[in-house]
């Protein structure tokens, strides 16, 4: 229908999906079943359809309105039975992602499980929402749930048991028996958003791991939607009933579109060096681009000359939460690539550490890195080579100093230096240089010890010098140096 394919190119215009916009049917004044009805190409009255119309910039309502009341699929069901969005969220804009859309569409057909996942704020639920909400029509039923607030697994079934057929959950086993029957007998959609929530509780994970790899083996027409920030390992992503997607930042184009749908006009010079800097994460560039407009009245170069990066509260909570969930030699590893700044080859990384570490051990921190989306990967000729996107390495940056900080205070108060660790095992200055007024680490730590010690900081270093007599090479590690290199410009 050419009246609603009008339609169709207006919303994208505005970033706005076809019934998960909440701006939508608030400024018609509508409801999402209303906007459903007027997609399969339903008669609505008249007033609302004006409306529809209004909200999208569409103005010449009346030389499409014929168009609109044109026939329908009658296969297309009007009511479909189940359409259960409670949880999910609404969509202020969306943009791009056209490929993703595509391959998870031809993915639908034959997978019975699809992860999404990528680093904090990428648009993964967003992703989820719009796939679901333009291929809703192909399944009997679409079921969302958030595991944001960490449900159990019975407590995830008896919710969906319960808007399947109104019954509550018994136990755990039969609860799982009887959603597979459901999925087995009818072709639902059923989205599971925030994986990684429940991934942090190691009972809850190995529940989670045991019920997705039911799923995913048994036989069913069904599809279950899941995003993470994190890939579950127990669940391997391959063949074709079992899908991944890592999201990665959108591209030039859909990030000029959201950055002048936040006021911009597109023209302004830097556009393509904040979205490289930002690498496209969209909620990273929807944070940004007020802070632009009010501090430096639009002008994105001015912003860029500052050499800063401004991650704001809420993407600083979702990366600092993810860096809580790794190991001690995956945070040592992400620690050393924002030293370094730049990328570092697995030898170079492998020969700077304290303790020596296994090879082995070393590549599994590295593929669980990349597995998480913390890592991007540079591959040459002869190498590869690791290095942290910016918006993590500035927040493994502040980790890092303020971590470095606190043991200073231990230390200082207890005159022991075995509460010294990443001062023991990472030099905060980059191995191989003398660049010291380059080194943010170094800089921003002596900053914050200031704060602290005042003019007595100096002195405090002089003191953890001294701390280090007769110490071995293994205890001292990395210590002295950090210590020297705090104290050259405090001495001058």
């Amino acid at each position: 229908m050419e009246g609603l394919a009008i339609a169709d190119r207006a919303r994208k215009r505005l970033g706005w999906t076809k019934t998960s916009t909440a701006r939508w049917w608030q400024d018609a004044h509508t409801s999402r079943a209303t906007l459903r009805r007027f997609w399969h190409g339903d008669r609505i009255q008249r007033e609302i359809f004006i409306a529809i119309c209004a909200a999208v910039g569409i103005s010449d309502w009346q030389a499409i309105a014929e168009q609109c009341e044109a026939d329908f699929d009658p296969a297309i069901p009007e009511s479909p039975p189940i359409r259960d969005w409670q949880e999910a969220p609404d969509l202020d804009s969306f943009f791009g992602r056209d490929r993703e859309l595509v391959q998870l569409e031809q993915w639908i057909s034959t997978a019975k499980l699809i992860l999404i996942s990528g680093i904090g704020g990428i648009g993964k639920t967003a992703l989820a929402l719009a796939f679901a909400d333009s291929i809703q029509l192909q399944f009997q039923g679409v079921i969302w749930r958030s595991l944001h607030h960490s449900p159990s697994v019975e407590a995830l079934l008896d919710g969906l048991l319960s808007t399947l057929e109104g019954t509550a959950v018994t136990n755990l086993a039969k609860g799982i028996t009887q959603l597979l029957h459901h999925l087995k007998h009818r072709r639902y959609l059923l989205i599971l958003d925030g994986l990684e929530t429940v991934l942090q509780s190691p009972e809850l994970e190995k529940e989670y791991s045991h019920f997705l790899q039911t799923l995913s083996r048994d036989r069913h027409q069904s599809c279950i939607l899941i995003t993470s920030r994190e890939q579950p390992p127990t669940v391997p992503l391959e063949g074709k009933t079992i899908r991944g997607l890592t999201l990665l930042g959108l591209r030039n184009t859909a990030a000029l579109d959201l950055l002048k749908s936040r006021g911009l006009t597109g023209k302004e010079l830097g556009l393509s060096p904040l979205i490289h800097l930002y690498r496209g994460n969209p909620f990273a560039l929807k944070i940004v681009t007020p802070l632009i407009q009010s501090v430096f009245g639009g002008n994105v170069a001015a912003f860029l000359n500052q050499n800063t990066l401004i991650v704001g509260d809420r993407l600083r909570t979702l990366l600092h939460q993810q860096l809580e969930r790794l190991s001690d030699l995956e945070q040592e590893i992400l620690y050393w690539l924002a030293i370094w700044q730049e990328p570092v080859s697995f030898c170079r990384l492998q020969t700077h550490f304290v303790v020596l570490v296994d090879p082995a051990a070393l590549l599994e921190g590295i593929a669980s890195l990349e597995r998480r989306s913390l890592l991007e990967s540079w591959f040459g000729e002869e190498s590869s080579a690791f290095t942290l996107q910016p918006i993590v390495m500035k927040a493994v940056r502040d980790e890092l100093v303020e971590r470095a900080t606190a043991e200073m205070k231990r230390v200082v108060q207890s005159h022991d230096i075995r509460y010294f660790k990443v001062w023991r095992s990472l030099m905060f200055v980059r191995p191989g240089t003398d660049d010291i007024a380059g080194d943010r680490i170094i800089t921003q730590l002596r900053e914050n010890l200031w704060q602290v010690y005042g003019a007595t900081l100096p002195q405090a270093l002089h003191n953890v010098l001294a701390l280090l007599a007769d110490k071995s090479p293994l205890a001292v590690g990395y210590i002295g140096c950090n210590t020297i290199a705090l104290l050259q410009p405090l001495d001058l």
